[in-house]
């Protein structure tokens, strides 16, 4: 007999190690790891409700006093084009520095990144963020963004194989019922 297929959990995606827990979600049964068993299961039954907002939950670690917030910038219409950094990025920006003959500590003043960043770009240890490549453009004057009209590019490949979970799909609000 082949080895079982490993199951996943419905809310967040995880291998469930063991049998896994059944609980019931907006009246739903669904099969859930320790995590988030522990997360969900012991509420009773209606007092948290998945609600689809697309937005991250936020965890507080620690407290801290609320800083004001800048006025919203009103957005612009964004243009049909998608921006890519190269794919030689590293080595276009390890060439620009040997011939600049400057150290990475000056030209981390002059560039405005920090020397690490710089090191790990032109290494090939990261990909510069669109930001940082506009910065090692205009000083180096090389091309480090190709921007490709109309098609957007697919930015992450999905597995054939990949189910979507509870958790992709929605984000679980836990509500405290009011009491009458």
């Amino acid at each position: 007999m082949g080895k079982a297929k490993p199951r996943y959990c419905e809310v967040c995606g995880a291998p469930i190690r063991g049998s896994g827990h059944r609980i019931r979600i907006e009246g739903a049964e669904v099969l859930v790891c320790n995590r988030c068993y522990e997360k969900y299961g012991g509420k009773k039954p209606g007092t948290f409700s998945i609600m689809p907002t697309g937005r991250q939950p936020t965890r507080r670690t620690y407290s801290r006093p609320a800083r004001p917030r800048p006025a919203p910038k009103p957005r612009t219409e964004r243009p049909l084009y998608t921006e890519e950094i190269v794919e030689d990025y590293a080595e276009k920006v390890y060439r620009a520095i040997q011939r600049s003959g400057k150290s990475y500590e000056e030209l981390s003043h002059e560039i405005g990144l920090s020397m690490n960043d710089l090191r790990a770009i032109a290494h090939g240890h990261r990909e510069p963020t669109i930001k940082e490549a506009k910065k090692l453009e205009r000083y180096f004057k090389i091309k480090l963004i190709e921007t490709s009209g109309e098609e957007v590019l697919e930015k992450r490949s999905i597995p054939k194989d990949y189910e979507p979970t509870l958790g992709d799909i929605a984000n679980i609000k836990i509500k405290k019922r009011k009491k009458k």
